[in-house]
């Protein structure tokens, strides 16, 4: 599997999420990431399984972490998604963005964790719950999601469009610890061993996870994301 090289890892404490390429990462090496869990859990209301990557056998999914394996089947309805590194120069206007500040708000002035590219919906870019943390659990990380309005080195300005219609505005600070990464649709072919995976959907009567969502992160100091149960 691929993992990200060791540089800016300061984004450890949002582990619940995904590994993010720092900025001017070096170079990548081959290493398979020590699992979280594996064992079904409950996030928001879904049936989910999440770890690392034993095996693939078709569309079965054999999952493992310290808390035990599980299998996960996907179908050619799963929606598979697959988190990989960006630069700073792949934000552009127009581009759907989510951020993660370090400090300050929505709405004025805040200095970004992470940024993340996704895909908009319908043409626009508007907040939808849970998927402004680019499918990651909401009740771990904050962020809210808006479309790129303009970009320099040190500053990206975002509009973020409510679900009434109401347009606020955010000026995001951006430096050489702030991550970015691009959330974007991929093929049943990305899902490999050694990978790490959340998958979502519901669990049938012998136990094992039907897949509505797969999600593919990479890791962070050799981690895979522990989502958070409730």
């Amino acid at each position: 599997m691929q993992r990200a090289s060791t540089c800016h890892y300061s984004i450890l404490a949002i582990v619940g999420m995904v590994a993010l390429s720092a900025v001017a990462c070096g170079s990548s090496n081959t290493s398979s990431p020590n699992a979280s869990s594996a064992a079904p859990s409950k996030v928001n209301g879904e049936d989910e399984v999440s770890g690392s990557i034993d095996s693939v056998s078709g569309t079965r999914i054999e999952v493992s972490g310290p808390q035990g394996s599980a299998p996960v089947v996907f179908s050619p309805s799963t929606k598979i998604m697959e988190l990989t590194p960006a630069k700073p120069t792949d934000i552009t206007p127009g581009l759907c963005v989510t951020i993660r500040p370090a400090s300050g708000a929505e709405g004025g002035t805040v200095t970004a964790q992470a940024v993340v590219v996704g895909a908009s919906s319908g043409g626009q870019c508007q907040k939808t719950g849970g998927s402004d943390n680019a499918g990651l659990p909401a009740s771990q990380l904050g962020g809210f999601r808006g479309t790129v309005d303009s970009i320099s080195a040190t500053t990206i300005h975002v509009t973020t469009l409510g679900a009434d219609g109401s347009a606020t505005k955010t000026t995001v600070e951006v430096n050489d610890t702030t991550l970015f990464a691009d959330r974007h649709k991929v093929t049943a072919d990305a899902i490999a061993e050694g990978k790490c995976i959340i998958a979502g959907g519901t669990n049938d009567t012998g136990g094992i996870l039907q897949a509505l969502t797969i999600n593919l992160p990479l890791v962070v100091d050799g981690k895979c994301p522990v989502p958070k149960s409730n």
